[in-house]
């Protein structure tokens, strides 16, 4: 056997076979025959060299025809015939196929029997039944096309879905409707009747005129080894192409709304892979006109901006678990130039089956930066000024209420920022609600009001002067929202004031003192001359009385004197402890007369006083003398010194009748005095020279309690 495998081999592979198996040559002669084959062979010894001696092939094609459909059927190169046995007429399912390139193997498959005919024929109408049933309950739309490419049958759901009834789809077509839709369904149905099953998608006119998207199989319809026509299975896509055009409507939206976007949007995968940049980002990496889609940040590096580095990796370390976005803050080189950026790196899904993906947003934050640099600078010195200023502020509520104060305000008013009072009504004096009332609605009204000279009440309930300037606090839009009050006190400059006016009257007092001392000095001595001389001749008790009155007038100039002119003086260090001892020395007799008691309380003093002693013994004797004439009654003289830093206090309280608040504020005025007969010159004399001393004097007085003056002087 020339070309096969020898009978050996066939032997040893297709004898066990339990099917009747040949190999034929391609002239049809049998080469080979197994144990089952035998079995079907002829029974009168005709020659079984040839495969028609073994089956009749009358009503078959030719032996070359089924050679040419072998090579044709590339995927399973076997094809399937139905024969009749020559030996008993039986009908064999004979499947014929290559062995080698000239060898046939034919292989009996199956025994068909008697009633073969009418077995198909049940078969067959229970096929036809069960596939009408299937063309006509399939929701997609079928067309079936015969070989010569026309409609000739539809089922229900393609008349639902195009809206045109059978008889106006079934081989007339073309001729009644304009469909050129359905030409392209038959271009492809051309192509099936060769064997070639295509899937595309189309559209057609549905009759009312809507357009329907569709998508077409085709697939080919073979019969012995022909093709006898073409199912097309449409599918209606017309919801999934509408969500697929507004999906990409929604896309390009997004994108747009992505470009639009001041900040740069760089989408990448887990590879650091870029998948979207915006034209921004393009524009600011340099990048513009370059394809950047599937490339990585390292391999569009450019030297001119250093946030590439930034954006190589792909997922950052942070990103992972429970967290899927980080912000931060990065200074950045562009051109030499530092920029700042806030960027948000966020991670998502792209698929259930996909890996996820990063997007990097970055907004150019330098000018902010700037500004908000500025505004913090700004705030800073606002917040300094405001801690740091002498005058009190305080920020107000239009209903009165403090919102804030500063450290000069609370101790302006001695409280601490815990315990300052909730509404400014509480630092005004007793009845003074309206005048907080007309504040208020004042500068409500958009009005300020500039040194305004009140009392205030601190906490210890003292009452202290005050200047306060309100002005309004508005918001962007102009409304007034509160109030700020910057509040200074005016005490020490009222004290000013009132000194300087006493200055002013002393001068003119000294300026006037004078003139009268030297005026009435020398017709003085003339008149006390003649008194003297007179001496005998004048009743005594009325020439004591004169003599009195004189001396008393020259005292009056010499006080008068004392405020003229200059007083030559020589300070020297002394402890006022001394002088006042001393002075005691020579008061105690007036005091025991008096019946006044003296309490002496001297502290310790340390330092000395630079002093004209003689001057302040005159000052120490008028103050003490004061006191014991203020107690007519008799009572205690305290007499106590204490240094407080740098100033040395001596204070001297009585037990007298008390001076009331109206006439506590003149004590000091030339002319005016407490004592029946005084000048008031004694306590000018005094103001005068505690004052040369750098010094001041203090009165503190209530009605029917007495009198305490303090006089501080410099240690």
């Amino acid at each position: 056997m020339e070309g096969g495998l020898g009978a050996l081999n066939y032997e040893k592979y297709y004898s066990r076979i339990p099917l009747p198996l040949f190999v034929v040559d391609l002239e049809g002669t049998v080469i080979y025959c197994n144990e089952e084959g035998k079995t079907i062979l002829p029974d009168d010894g005709r020659d079984c060299d040839d495969i028609e001696h073994i089956w009749m092939m009358n009503d078959q094609p030719s032996l070359p025809h089924f050679i040419k459909e072998l090579k044709r059927c590339s995927l399973t190169k076997s094809i399937e015939v139905v024969f009749t046995s020559i030996s008993n007429q039986e009908a064999h399912l004979i499947e014929v196929s290559y062995l080698e390139d000239d060898l046939l193997l034919f292989v009996c498959v199956k025994t068909l029997t008697s009633n073969h005919e009418d077995i198909m024929r049940k078969e067959l109408s229970e096929l036809h039944l069960k596939h009408d049933f299937l063309i006509a309950e399939n929701p997609d739309g079928i067309i079936f096309v015969d070989p010569d490419g026309q409609i000739t049958d539809i089922n229900q759901s393609l008349q639902s879905m195009i809206g045109y009834e059978k008889s106006e789809i079934i081989h007339t077509y073309e001729q009644n409707i304009s469909f050129r839709e359905l030409k392209k369904i038959k271009y492809y149905t051309d192509r099936a009747l060769e064997g070639k099953m295509q899937v595309y998608e189309t559209n057609l006119t549905h009759k009312n005129g809507d357009v329907i998207y569709i998508e077409v199989k085709t697939i080919p319809v073979k019969l012995n080894q022909s093709y006898i026509g073409v199912y097309n299975i449409l599918k209606d896509i017309s919801a999934y192409k509408w969500a697929q055009h507004e999906a990409f409507k929604q896309e390009e939206l997004l994108r747009s709304l992505i470009n639009a976007m001041p900040e740069f949007v760089v989408f990448q995968n887990q590879d650091g892979q870029i998948l979207e940049m915006n034209h921004y980002a393009k524009k600011l990496f340099n990048l513009e006109g370059r394809d950047v889609v599937g490339k990585t940040f390292s391999e569009l590096g450019s030297p001119e901006w250093d946030a590439i580095p930034l954006l190589k990796e792909g997922f950052p370390q942070k990103l992972g678990g429970q967290t899927s976005n980080i912000h931060f803050e990065q200074q950045l080189f562009h051109n030499g130039e530092e920029r700042t950026f806030d960027i948000v790196k966020a991670t998502g899904p792209l698929g259930k089956e996909e890996r996820g993906y990063l997007i990097s947003i970055g907004r150019d934050s330098t000018h902010r930066k700037k500004v908000e640099e500025d505004l913090l600078e700004t705030k800073e010195l606002l917040e300094s000024i405001f801690s740091n200023s002498a005058d009190g502020i305080s920020v107000i509520n239009l209903n009165g209420k403090i919102l804030k104060t500063n450290l000069a305000f609370q101790r302006l008013y001695g409280y601490s920022e815990e315990n300052m009072p909730q509404n400014m009504i509480d630092l005004y004096p007793n009845g003074h609600y309206d005048e907080a009332s007309f504040i208020c609605k004042t500068v409500s009204d958009g009005n300020e009001i500039v040194d305004y000279e009140a009392l205030r009440k601190h906490k210890d309930g003292r009452l202290i002067e005050v200047s306060v300037t309100y002005s309004p606090l508005r918001d962007k839009d102009g409304e007034v929202l509160a109030i700020s009050a910057i509040t200074r006190n005016i005490g020490d400059r009222k004290r000013t004031e009132e000194l300087l006016l006493r200055s002013e009257k002393l001068s003119v007092i000294g300026q006037l003192s004078a003139a009268v001392a030297h005026e009435v000095r020398n017709p003085l001595t003339a008149v006390k001359g003649f008194i003297q001389l007179y001496k005998g001749r004048i009743d005594g008790k009325i020439h004591e009385l004169m003599m009195s009155e004189m001396n008393r007038i020259e005292n009056i100039i010499s006080e008068f004197l004392s405020l003229a002119k200059p007083q030559a003086v020589t300070y020297q260090l002394a402890k006022l402890s001394t002088l006042l001892c001393d002075t005691l020395s020579i008061m105690e007799s007036q005091a025991r007369m008096s019946n006044v008691r003296i309490e002496k309380d001297f502290g310790e003093q340390i330092n000395g006083v630079q002093c004209e002693v003689n001057q302040l013994k005159q000052v120490l004797i008028n103050l003490i003398k004061n006191g014991i004439e203020s107690m007519p009654d008799g009572g205690k003289l305290t007499i106590q010194t204490r240094e407080e830093g740098e100033i040395f206090r001596l204070s001297i309280s009585d037990q007298g009748v008390g001076i009331s608040e109206e006439r506590l504020k003149h004590l000091g005025d030339p002319f005016f005095s407490n004592k029946e007969g005084g000048t008031g010159l004694g306590l000018v004399v005094c103001y005068k020279i505690i004052h040369e001393h750098g010094g001041r004097i203090e009165f503190e007085s209530e009605l029917g309690v007495g009198t305490t003056v303090s006089v501080l002087l410099p240690c």
